[in-house]
């Protein structure tokens, strides 16, 4: 027990040691990147996070390795622990250590977090991305199933004057903050406060349906027309959520789609104004 306690100490003095701004210069502390420590170079503690590490000179005090293996050259010195958490630790028989060598193996599940720290759980990135998309195509074919002329109405409001719309969303959005801090002022602005943003929510959702709706109409609109009920909301939500994808960009285009349905859908009460 006092020795996993010393280990831990040890990872969590290091990882501190990473988040401090003063570091001292002689320190080496890196992230998904393999370090190595030449023979001539001498240096004060060395932690890897998802990366590997190569000691050929002189650590002074530690070296930690989480989620990465740590290899000790003939001729190296450590002076303190050797720590590899998730990995392994080679030593030749030359190398010097002042004190003890501790490799923390992980269970069976794991593992997936050391990959984490790699930059490998793409995979399960796609996955959920992919699902959570799936997720909302069916909530947008649930509303556009059950409210489909309110959403008509404002996918019309939008061809009309998205610019308008876009700023009638930008200024709402502003509004939100101000008006919650009126709300609260009164008790019962107090209890309308959770109203409003249940109502916020919704029209954000509607909105956002809706532009898709508007981007999936003006897509398809070169092409003969499609008997399928949901395929303008299914073809603008997938083209919404690729240009997401595009670095700067993308996010500020999404965010301009859902201030203007945001906007349409309050200036037609949810669709009930035509």
């Amino acid at each position: 027990m006092p020795r996993t306690l010393s280990v831990l100490l040890v990872i969590c003095l290091t990882l501190l040691m990473a988040t401090c701004a003063f570091a001292r210069e002689k320190d080496i502390i890196r992230m998904n990147t393999d370090i190595e420590v030449l023979q001539n170079m001498a240096v004060n503690d060395v932690v890897a996070i998802g990366g590997n590490i190569l000691v050929s000179g002189r650590v002074e005090n530690n070296v930690v390795a989480v989620g990465g293996s740590i290899t000790l050259k003939a001729g190296s010195y450590v002076g303190g622990e050797v720590v590899a958490v998730g990995g392994e630790i080679f030593k030749d028989k030359a190398a010097t250590v002042g004190e003890k060598l501790t490799q923390i193996y992980m269970p069976h599940f794991i593992p997936s977090i050391v990959e984490f720290l790699q930059g490998k759980w793409i995979v399960l990135w796609a996955t959920i991305s992919i699902l959570a998309l799936l997720g909302f195509l069916g909530i947008a074919i649930l509303f556009a199933a059950l409210i489909p002329e309110n959403i008509g109405a404002i996918v019309k409001i939008l061809e009309r004057s998205f610019v308008i719309m876009f700023l009638w969303g930008l200024l709402w959005s502003i509004l939100i903050v101000p008006i919650t801090v009126l709300l609260a002022v009164s008790i019962v602005g107090i209890v309308l406060i959770p109203v409003m943003i249940i109502l916020a929510a919704i029209a954000l959702i509607i909105g956002y349906i809706a532009s898709a709706v508007f981007v999936g109409k003006k897509v398809l609109s070169s092409f003969k027309k499609i008997r399928f009920p949901f395929i303008n909301v299914i073809t603008g939500i997938l083209i919404l959520s690729a240009i997401g994808f595009v670095p700067v960009i993308g996010p500020v285009v999404k965010i301009i789609f859902l201030l203007a349905g945001f906007g349409a859908v309050l200036l037609t009460r949810f669709g009930t104004t035509r």
